[in-house]
């Protein structure tokens, strides 16, 4: 491998880390906002309310395990070592989440305005991070790249993949939240859709800024998409994931 290579592959992951710290940011947003979570952190935030001695980085760590042997078993001939990568990227993922929460810990919004604000702000920042990570085409975080192999397997649209997945792990999350609160929504006292969706019950793992986030990051990508090719003088990465 000669220099400018090396110098090269080292560049892109070094702007794809930068992505996953905007990404993890966007996460923190979400979760601080108390409107509910980015589809795909449902499980993994609802995970830690349950077993709070485990960060919702440690479970986003553990649930992008579990995505990856989904690839495995997906792919098999095709799941090529460079995909292990996933491994490092959901770790620094993780901490990176878990360091964002610590950071934004002071931050207590108390009105629906500001929570509302919060998470279009959470979606907005986590739109440039994916822009950076696809631009950056190195490493992506576990979730996209199942949603990849999904699509190669059995010959499907990326995006529709995508919302089949996204909408797959509300589901599975509100059923954990069934049976460990007895709250489809998360983890405090169910007294009404409304008091959901207005963030007046604490822990809401699903409500308002989990549809928001499922809709708003891909349509904000079409702003953030050319701003990051500008900032990284025309890189350019692939939309979405297709295993080489």
């Amino acid at each position: 491998m000669n220099g400018n290579k090396l110098k090269d592959i080292l560049v892109r992951y070094g702007i794809a880390t930068v992505g996953l710290v905007f990404v993890a940011l966007g996460v923190a947003l979400s979760i601080i906002s108390n409107l509910g979570t980015a589809p795909l952190s449902c499980p993994a935030y609802v995970l830690n309310l349950k077993w709070p001695l485990l960060s919702v980085g440690t479970f986003t760590l553990l649930v992008n395990m579990t995505y990856l042997i989904i690839q495995w078993a997906l792919l098999r001939k095709d799941f090529k070592a460079k995909y292990l990568m996933q491994v490092l990227a959901s770790a620094i993922f993780g901490y990176l989440i878990d360091g964002c929460m610590w950071a934004l810990s002071w931050l207590h919004p108390e009105t629906f305005v500001l929570r509302i604000v919060l998470t279009v702000l959470a979606a907005l920042v986590t739109a440039f991070g994916v822009s950076i990570e696809v631009a950056a085409n190195a490493w992506m975080l576990s979730a996209e790249m199942t949603v990849g192999a999904i699509s190669q397997v059995f010959k499907k649209d990326f995006s529709r993949v995508k919302i089949a997945m996204d909408s797959l792990m509300v589901v599975i999350s509100a059923v954990l939240a069934w049976i460990f609160f007895g709250n489809p929504f998360g983890s405090g006292g169910y007294t009404g859709l409304g008091n959901v969706l207005l963030a007046r019950t604490p822990g809401v793992v699903i409500g308002l800024g989990t549809i928001l986030l499922a809709i708003l990051p891909g349509w904000m990508m079409r702003l953030t998409d050319p701003w990051v090719a500008r900032l990284l003088r025309g890189r350019s990465g692939r939309s979405g994931y297709t295993p080489q």
